[in-house]
């Protein structure tokens, strides 16, 4: 006769303690802005470690931002797409000042909002936004591609330093790239508006010029191109610490594009805020000198 042993019975799994200070929310948003901080602290110190060690990976991806793969029009890299957005802007810029101020009789002084217009908001705005939607978009795929296919373990495994190598590489390159692109934008949003305002509404080019040239300040350059440099570097961080943290796949890739264009828009709209009432204050000055 044979008789047999109960089965045990089944061990449940251990089951993870939801009060731990570890899995709270609060604990986990301060541990994101921690991550975050450091990886900014990181990037940005560890700029000259990449421009002595990593010159060569610096150079490829300069022209690769600035040329993009040489088709303009799927991907024509940041220049391309700066001088569309700023003939753009110009012309919309003088299409709008004109007709509003031309409502009450002021239509030649479409040479002051040029003068500021342009150069204070329109032109550093349409630079950082462009430059998410152009280059911060591939770098976050870039980057975010070499996480889950496990590229950036191994140039760790080979003694190389990922964050200066990956993301200060692309740092200095968005900065050098945008110097002269924006300079560039600048001018031919003047031209592009000049054209509007005196061929096409038939103003006179020599009142449209005295106007403008009143407003039209080095110092008021130097701020703009500041601008759209500080834009630029706030989205080339946001991107690449959106592709550096990257996982799930490449379902998860997707998602952090997503989520870095999103937050770079935001960004470039609040620091374009900030920095307007820096440098020009919250009731700047406007002098007409006849």
């Amino acid at each position: 006769m044979t008789i047999n042993a109960p089965a045990p019975a089944p061990v449940e799994p251990a089951k993870p303690n939801k009060g731990s200070a570890l899995d709270s929310k609060p604990a986990n948003l301060v541990a994101r802005i921690g991550e975050a901080v450091v990886f900014v602290a990181q990037s940005v110190y560890l700029v000259p470690v990449a421009l002595m060690k990593y010159r060569g990976e610096t150079s490829r991806v300069l022209k690769q931002l600035a040329w993009g793969r040489g088709s303009v029009v799927v991907d024509g890299g940041v220049v391309v797409m700066m001088v569309i957005l700023g003939a753009a802007s110009g012309a919309a810029v003088a299409i709008e000042a004109y007709a509003g101020l031309n409502l009450i009789g002021f239509g030649p002084l479409t040479g002051v909002i040029g003068g500021l217009a342009n150069i204070r908001e329109m032109i550093p705005i349409s630079a950082g936004i462009g430059f998410a939607a152009q280059a911060g978009c591939r770098m976050t795929a870039q980057i975010g591609s070499m996480r889950i296919a496990e590229e950036i373990d191994a140039v760790e495994a080979l003694g190389i330093r990922s964050i200066p190598y990956v993301v200060s590489t692309r740092l200095i390159a968005g900065i050098v790239v945008v110097i002269p692109a924006y300079m560039l934008t600048l001018l031919l949003s003047f031209l592009t508006c000049k054209l509007i305002v005196v061929v096409f509404h038939g103003q006179a080019l020599g009142t449209y010029n005295h106007y403008f040239e009143q407003f039209l300040s080095p110092g008021d350059i130097a701020l703009s191109t500041l601008k759209a440099v500080v834009f630029c570097a706030a989205v080339t961080i946001i991107h690449c610490y959106y592709g550096y943290f990257a996982k799930g796949g490449p379902e998860g890739v997707g998602l952090a594009s997503g989520r870095a264009v999103r937050a770079s828009l935001v960004t470039v709209l609040t620091l374009d805020f900030i920095l307007t009432i820096i440098f020009w204050g919250i009731t700047p000055e406007i002098v007409f000198k006849g």
